[in-house]
């Protein structure tokens, strides 16, 4: 790992570097002391520290992970070294056998190697990444700088008036003198990238680096000291610590490993130092080398000026970086914001689909699990309690998830009550034991405002197997969102390959739904309710049917949910008021009509929800005529459970006249107690209680209990799906005293349910009642005439 403090424990090979650099350095003490002048056993461990370090080098540039930068640095590191062993070679060559000898004079080929060995090395720190066009060119100006000092301090204190280093170096002092400034300026190439940092070497190898060619540097410059001592050169001192160096270096960099070159943070901008410090050192040289008043004056003079331009760029320079910090601060803000919810604090859909790609380019993509989050009926608290009170209950849920998601986690909302949860890699069973977690704490009761408030939400959740796209696995998470929707809202569904060929054609049925409300294809089918015992009708129940002109006949069961999933249900149910309303109307105005005392509309929960929905319910029967008296709206108890707007509908519906039924009532789970808070005038006893009653089982128990609790509370009961005459005289002999189902007449035609109150009121006006009666409470010939009519 980049910056690891792991202890190094260098291997063999390495070691050996040391103890060779060891001997050599030793004999270099002795010699400088006199003790010995054998300059072979010096230069013989040299070449073979080279050859060991080349090939550290190159095995390094193989090590696995490595960005092909930093693979391509190592292997020119690995090809100086070599040049740098074939250039001691040569210089051991010209130093123990050229003219002279022992020389510390320098032959061509010496000077080509080893300006061979700077230069490659020098290509291949270039060619790392980073920087852009302006570092560049910033470090160039940095090197031409110290090139210059360089130049100057070597002439000044080295070549100038040394006349025996002349003598010994002739010609070739020039050579000596380039090497030498590549050398600073290598030391200055490695300080900037070892000092900003690089996402493809490790640090500490690139600081190894950095010292290396300062000690290169330093050494080469020491030349003139060792005039006196021809059997002595700087290659016998730079050659071994730069060799040990590089060997730790190298050995560093492949215990790291390779290391990601993506994006890094930010750093704020850093002053270098280089161009001053050679500004104020070459000053300092012409202070103290000037001759005479006149060129010190003068030369105090160019100092003093280059002093305030130096310190008027340094305070432009302080300026320009702070102006840049609060640049930077903003636009870090603006990023953050264009991330992240402004209520919630969470991250939004931007944020959650860059770490959803991220995710899906990472090892482990198809281990990624995405859950989505709705919260069941929301709207109702927006409604009810208000919206301060809805966006502190977003807050809280926000909070929970977050705190309860785990570590690697991404929580985001993606808008209104729906939020994400982005899992990190792992398998099915842990993605569903956090899934389970999540659940459970949104079960827990949620503060917001003065109120303790359950929330319910429903789940889905998807993997990203075969998935390469965000916006797919976000897709196929809301599929399997809905699903659990629609299976009861507080569920958890998983998404799998049928859920979306459901999805598909709901969608599909959900825009011939729409045409077909468009053009006419819906009807509507009237089914009597009748008194018991003799059957006489009293009202009906409107029910909507489908022929689709492809498909035939579509189920209310398949289209209805469909319209309650993309809000088709408000016109839908809109328009079947407003057409049992006038056909109840048009009814009552024909022969048998004033037996009718009621029609019944059965109303979704998505219709209560609607504000506006009891002003469209007076405003259809004001348009229509018909009196509130003999409206009937059908109520579930899954609509009215949570309260909130939904029963502020009913309640007002109630003011304005129209009586409520409690449809499929003893199915719920709380029906008893909406009795208590619901404004209820009709109790519809559901067709499980009924089956069964004849045989004497515990619906006879319950079907008895609840014309009792109707009783008590002054209450019609209505019993539902009644298919036989003893089951109707058994319902009679309870108490029941309405009833509607198959045994009396299938749902019909308006134009047949006309038909049969005509039917009545003859047979009532020339006084065969019973035979009347007979035709709806199915007789043999009754239930053939009425399925007919169906």
């Amino acid at each position: 790992m980049l910056g690891s403090t792991r202890p190094l424990r260098m291997p063999r090979h390495p070691r050996l570097t040391v103890w060779l650099a060891a001997v050599v350095v030793g004999w270099l003490v002795g010699a400088l002391a006199g003790w010995w002048r054998v300059p072979i056993v010096a230069w013989l461990p040299l070449p073979a520290m080279c050859a060991i370090v080349a090939w550290s080098c190159w095995r390094t540039s193989a090590v696995e992970g490595l960005t092909i930068p930093a693979r391509r640095l190592w292997r020119c590191l690995a090809v100086s070294v070599a040049a740098l062993a074939a250039g001691v070679v040569s210089h051991m060559t010209d130093a123990l056998f050229g003219p002279g000898a022992p020389t510390q004079r320098l032959g061509a080929v010496t000077m080509t190697c080893y300006l061979v060995v700077v230069l490659v090395a020098f290509w291949g720190l270039l060619r790392l990444p980073g920087g852009g066009i302006g570092g560049w060119l910033m470090f160039a100006l940095d090197s031409g700088a110290v090139m210059v000092t360089a130049v100057v301090f070597a002439w000044h204190f080295s070549f100038r008036d040394n006349a025996q280093w002349k003598a010994v170096s002739g010609s070739m002092w020039w050579p000596l003198l380039v090497v030498l400034v590549m050398g600073c300026v290598a030391v200055v190439a490695f300080a900037k990238v070892a000092s900003v940092g690089t996402a493809h070497i490790d640090r500490g190898a690139m600081r190894m680096f950095a010292l290396a060619t300062a000690v290169s540097a330093t050494t080469g410059g020491l030349a003139p000291l060792f005039a006196d001592f021809p059997y002595i050169t700087t290659a016998q001192l730079s050659v071994p610590v730069a060799c040990v160096l590089v060997g730790v270096a190298a050995e560093r960099q492949r215990r790291a490993g390779g290391t990601a070159a993506g994006p890094r943070r930010a750093t704020r901008r850093r002053w270098s130092l280089v161009p001053y410090t050679a500004v104020a050192a070459t000053d300092t040289l012409l202070l103290v080398s000037g001759h005479g008043s006149d060129g010190r004056f003068l030369a105090a003079g160019a100092v003093a000026l280059t002093a305030v331009v130096v310190l008027r760029q340094i305070v432009a320079f302080a300026h320009n970086n702070r102006l840049l910090t609060e640049v930077d601060r903003a636009r870090g803000d603006l990023l953050h914001q264009t991330e992240h919810d402004d209520l919630t604090g969470l991250g939004n859909r931007r944020l959650l689909h860059e770490r959803i790609t991220d995710a899906l380019d990472g090892p482990d993509a198809d281990r990624v699990h995405l859950v989505l989050i709705d919260l069941d009926d929301f709207k109702t608290v927006n409604d009810r309690l208000g919206h301060h009170v809805g966006d502190e209950l977003l807050v809280a849920v926000g909070r929970r998830l977050d705190r309860s998601a785990g570590p690697d986690t991404t929580v985001v909302r993606l808008g209104g009550d729906e939020f994400a949860v982005l899992l990190p890699p792992g398998s099915h069973e842990r993605a569903d034991a956090a899934v389970e977690r999540l659940g459970g704490e949104l079960q827990r009761p949620v503060h917001a405002g003065d109120y303790e408030l359950l929330v319910r939400a429903s789940l889905g959740i998807s993997d990203a197997a075969g998935v390469t796209e965000a916006r797919e696995l976000l897709r196929r998470a809301d599929v399997a969102m809905y699903a659990a929707k629609d299976r009861g809202k507080q569920r958890v569904a998983r998404y799998d390959a049928t859920l979306d060929s459901t999805a598909t054609e709901q969608s599909v049925l959900g825009a011939q739904l729409r045409r077909a409300l468009d053009l006419g294809e819906l009807h509507l089918v009237y089914q009597p309710i009748v008194a018991l015992p003799d059957g006489a009708i009293t009202g009906a129940e409107v029910l909507v049917r489908w022929a689709h002109p492809e498909r035939g006949p579509v189920p209310p069961d398949v289209f209805i949910p469909v319209a309650e999933r993309n809000g088709l249900i408000v016109p839908l149910g809109e328009w079947i008021l407003r057409e049992a309303c006038r056909q109840f109307v048009a009814w009552r105005g024909r022969p048998g009509g004033e037996r009718l005392r009621k029609v019944s509309v059965n109303v979704s929960a998505r219709q209560l929800r609607e504000p506006d929905f009891p002003s469209a319910v007076a405003a259809v029967l004001a348009e229509t005529g018909l009196d509130p008296a003999h409206l009937t709206l059908e109520i579930t108890e899954t609509a009215v459970f949570d309260g909130g707007a939904a029963l502020a509908s009913v309640r007002a519906l109630h003011r304005l006249g129209v009586s409520i039924a409690l449809d499929d009532f003893g199915t719920g789970h709380s029906s008893l107690g909406l009795l208590q808070t619901c404004p209820v005038d009709i109790l519809k006893v559901d067709k499980s209680f009924i089956d069964g009653i004849v045989a004497g089982t515990q619906q006879t128990v319950v079907a008895s209990a609840l014309i009792h609790i109707a009783e008590g509370m002054h209450l019609q009961a209505i019993a539902e799906g009644v298919e036989t005459a003893a089951q109707a005289a058994r319902l009679h002999d309870l108490g029941y005293r309405y009833a509607q189902g198959y045994h009396f007449a299938r749902p019909m035609p308006p134009a047949a349910l006309a038909d049969l109150l005509a039917t009545a009121a003859t047979a009532a006006a020339t006084d065969t009642g019973p035979v009347a009666a007979a035709t709806v409470t199915g007789g043999p010939a009754a239930g053939a005439t009425v399925g007919a009519a169906a």
